[in-house]
């Protein structure tokens, strides 16, 4: 997992800068709240771990993420 610190306006570039994938802009903090904006094509797919819990859930599959859990 990578942390990273950003400020209101920064933004993180997901993939090769020249051609990236996407990218995620801190729009607002307030208190113990972070407004992210996310700039990535209309097809690619962007849930909450929450709503993407349920989906897998639906379908049948592991509930939780994996990811980084070596």
């Amino acid at each position: 997992m990578l942390a990273l610190t950003r400020r209101v306006g920064e933004e993180v570039i997901i993939g090769d800068p020249d051609h990236p994938l996407g990218m995620i802009r801190v729009v607002q903090i307030q208190g113990d709240k972070v407004r992210l904006a996310f700039d990535f094509p209309r097809d690619t797919p962007i849930n909450r771990s929450e709503l993407a819990n349920e989906k897998r859930r639906a379908k049948g599959g592991p509930q939780d993420d994996q990811r980084g859990q070596d």
